[in-house]
């Protein structure tokens, strides 16, 4: 491997791709009251509208690990990075359901896309320098996501929406490529280690699921998604505080998991990844349900000391769930004797399902409860049952 002065400059623009990932995708959400504006619809509508971008991320999550393999990552990210931000500069421009559909379905596609890329980079880079740069770059994901989710909440009302998203599309456009050409000799190339090419009934029949690795996934992610689904509407309706204050326990959440993902490295020095993670998971399910229960038992004249163990619990929840994801991520490549692009493609698909089915039980729960903090309770258990799966994160373990 080449000399640590090339590995850093390598981490580094790896580091930098991911936060430009997070920068881009999170910038028009919360201009979303202006993109439905566009097009005319209710809440129910565009709601439905903007779920179809799971149909073309699906499908990336098929195909792209498998397109790399075969066609290398040069061509293939800076398709990827074509796609995600065409697509999100003309969703911005129209006013037809039906064209706003196509770009949707493109746009979770090219997500996808750019998702698959970058973290094949990221593996390809571990087995060459045997640097693992998983958590970190969640991390910086992480941070260009808040970021922007803030400075995109500042324009609203000061600067227009297409001419927001359209600068911010060809400047993130044309760093990332720029940085990928930057790297292009330590690209993954087409076949590298490989027997021979997957066609397409292999995407189907080669298809494997490493339960163990998996299902501690879903399990510990899934906090996270419930809060990114409930935490606002759980504060406001719970507590009755303005729209500032109640998305400032979700902010808080997404400031320490960035804080855990960027210092879990040095942790490591002091026992493994396996250890830490049993130790995070505790510490995240009993710190963010006691605080939650305590929080919604407390009565009315207490508002302030309730909000106080709101933020309490998240801050516990995001510092805890932090690195957990992405080292069960590592570990799916690791256990895997595929292609690390392919690995990624098919894990994602495995845990959109779990996740997707997931988020349909603590919808209904919380539609026949009448209760966020009860269906709250979902993800706190299922991220105390990651312990159960933690083994499969120790070095050597391998899947079935």
């Amino acid at each position: 491997m080449e000399n640590p002065r090339l590995q850093a400059r390598e981490k580094k623009l790896i580091h930098i791709l991911f936060l430009c990932f997070g920068f881009g995708i999170m910038a028009w959400i919360p201009r979303f009251p202006e993109v439905k504006s566009n097009l005319g619809l209710d809440n129910g509508a565009f709601g439905s509208l903007m779920s179809t971008g799971s149909i073309g991320a699906f499908l990336g999550l098929l195909t792209v690990g498998h397109i790399i393999h075969k066609y290398g990552a040069l061509r293939v990210t800076v398709t990827a990075i074509l796609i995600l931000f065409t697509s999100l500069s003309l969703l911005v421009h129209v006013h037809s359901s039906l064209i706003f559909l196509i770009l949707n379905i493109t746009f979770g596609f090219g997500i996808t896309a750019v998702h698959v890329s970058l973290n094949s980079h990221s593996f390809h880079f571990l087995e060459r320098s045997k640097i693992n740069l998983v958590t970190t770059s969640a991390g910086y994901w992480s941070v260009g996501s808040l970021s922007t989710a803030i400075l995109s909440g500042l324009l609203v009302g000061r600067v227009g929406l297409s001419l927001h998203i359209n600068l911010l599309s060809v400047v993130l456009a044309i760093t990332m490529i720029a940085i990928i050409f930057s790297l292009k000799d330590d690209l993954l190339t087409p076949n590298e280690d490989s027997e021979h090419d997957y066609t397409v009934k292999e995407i189907f029949t080669g298809f494997k699921i490493d339960w163990p690795v998996s299902l501690g996934m879903a399990a510990a992610i899934y906090l996270e998604f419930a809060l990114a689904d409930w935490g606002t509407i759980f504060t406001k309706e719970r507590l009755d505080v303005s729209g500032s204050l109640s998305a400032a326990p979700f902010i808080i959440f997404t400031a320490t998991m960035i804080v855990g993902r960027l210092v879990i490295e040095r942790l490591l020095k002091s026992a493994p990844i396996d250890v830490w993670v049993k130790r995070a998971v505790l510490f995240a399910g009993i710190g963010f349900g006691l605080s939650i229960i305590v929080a919604t038992h407390l009565p009315a004249e207490l508002k302030w000391w309730s909000y106080a163990l709101f933020i309490l619990g998240f801050a516990i929840a995001g510092l805890g769930s932090s690195f957990v994801g992405p080292a069960f991520f590592a570990a799916a490549i690791r256990r895997s004797s595929l292609p690390s692009a392919v690995v990624v493609g098919q894990f994602g698909v495995v845990n959109t399902v779990l996740t997707f089915g997931i988020k349909f039980i603590v919808a209904w729960a919380i539609q026949f409860t009448g209760s966020i903090a009860l269906a709250m309770m979902i993800p706190t258990v299922m991220i105390l049952a990651t312990v159960f799966f933690v083994k499969s994160l120790k070095e050597g373990s391998k899947a079935n």
